[in-house]
């Protein structure tokens, strides 16, 4: 618990570092909640959606529109990342949009990021998508995936949200937590 209190701290403090812009990382509510060490202060009891590996996958959303992709890697991987491979897709449906990743070759035991971006991956995504574009850097107001790589280098993850995404959100960008900076790959969406 006390290491994911940490994660989700160190998010909410950089969010905006895989950002274009130099925008100021906010926090919002959402419907997952994960209460916050006390030490927190303000942050107590914050609630964020950065995923779940149990949720309903994206290609199997009733009735939805899925748009999918696969991950081309990035000049801007660390050392260690030339073989990582993988997918995503995206379902909108009347619930909302939902988002799911799988990754391999992946550093085990690694904690990743990833998020919707409003760019192709030519532009290395671009800015993460935001529902308001004028609103929070956090969940709900933008999709994040935030996930463990296995010990066989194997990552997994799906985000739901209630709001549905337009035409902007065009790729999903992966990258170590500790190295933001260090975007891995991009997936953009086919359709």
């Amino acid at each position: 618990m006390r290491n994911l209190v940490l994660l989700l701290l160190v998010i909410a403090v950089i969010a905006g570092a895989c950002r274009s812009d130099e925008s100021t990382a906010t926090t919002t509510a959402s419907t997952t909640s994960m209460p916050m060490d006390d030490a927190m202060g303000d942050m107590n009891d914050m609630q964020m959606n950065m995923g779940d590996p149990d949720a309903v996958p994206a290609e199997e959303v009733p009735g939805a529109e899925v748009v999918a992709g696969t991950f081309a890697l990035l000049d801007t991987r660390p050392a260690g990342y030339d073989d990582v491979a993988g997918t995503v897709a995206l379902a909108r449906s009347a619930g909302g949009t939902t988002v799911t990743i799988r990754l391999e070759n992946l550093a085990a035991g690694v904690d990743f990021i990833s998020h919707v971006h409003d760019g192709l991956c030519s532009e290395l995504g671009g800015d993460h998508y935001k529902f308001d574009p004028a609103g929070s850097d956090m969940p709900p107001n933008e999709i994040h995936l935030a996930f463990t790589s296995a010990a066989d280098g194997t990552g997994f993850m799906t985000a739901e949200n209630a709001a549905t995404v337009d035409d902007r959100a065009r790729s999903v960008v992966v990258h170590p937590l500790d190295l933001l900076d260090n975007k891995i790959a991009c997936a953009q969406f086919d359709g």
